[in-house]
């Protein structure tokens, strides 16, 4: 458990940097595209130890393949670990695990803890296995520029995802950068952002947070949105 307070603890430290990065360099991310790579680039090079322990399991997989058949007899190192911060993650649960969504922008697995992923029918996949796998962050990323209104209009969608998700989860996150925190008028609008969120929404049974890192303004977070 310390290693999952740890690194939630972590993971909000590196949003104030990319929060700080973003208002000074703000065409560095003029869309989504390069928030998860520089989010992944900087808690890879923060978290310590860097990797967790894999077991790779090929319960689905197609063995008349000699690929899947041959796959660990080509494999030289048997120690096998994963970075402990993964992009793009899928999940399985007795089948592709798919509630709003199937795949989810970033994870981040507690020190220690052993990850168990499955591969595709026909190979080497990117399928976390939900029961038998513990997360210490489970993150969705969107950007104003990307999805414009998103946050308005269409972040319920992630927020369902991220709550509906049934694994084991220290912290679940919904990623807000935002060009425009200002309307056409000049004025805020978070507040009414996350109102009309929340009435959208209406209530989960998980938690989830919201951190949103405007271009101008400082870096907010919403503890148990839809609660």
């Amino acid at each position: 458990m310390t290693s999952i307070s740890e690194d939630i603890e972590l993971f909000e430290k590196t949003l104030r940097q990319l929060h700080r990065d973003f208002q000074r360099h703000p065409f560095h991310y003029g869309n989504e595209n390069p928030v998860m790579p520089e989010l992944y680039r900087q808690l890879r090079a923060e978290l310590s130890p860097e990797t967790v322990p894999l077991t790779y399991c090929q319960d689905h997989s197609n063995l008349d393949d000699w690929r899947n058949r041959k796959m660990f007899e080509r494999l030289e190192d048997e120690n096998h670990q994963i970075p402990r911060v993964r992009p793009e993650v899928r999940f399985y649960e007795d089948g592709i695990w798919g509630g709003s969504k199937t795949d989810f922008d970033l994870v981040v697995f507690p020190e220690g803890a052993e990850v168990v992923m499955q591969g595709k029918k026909e190979g080497v996949g990117n399928f976390v296995d939900i029961p038998r796998t513990q997360l210490s962050v489970l993150c969705e990323i969107k950007h104003s520029m990307n999805m414009s209104g998103q946050f308005r209009n269409g972040g319920e969608t992630d927020v369902q995802a991220l709550a509906e998700y049934p694994g084991d989860v220290g912290r679940r996150y919904f990623l807000f950068l935002d060009w425009w925190p200002r309307d056409g008028y000049g004025k805020t609008t978070f507040e009414k952002d996350v109102r009309q969120l929340n009435e959208r929404i209406g209530e989960i049974d998980r938690r989830v947070d919201v951190a949103y890192l405007p271009r101008k303004g400082d870096l907010r977070f919403v503890r148990g949105i839809g609660q």
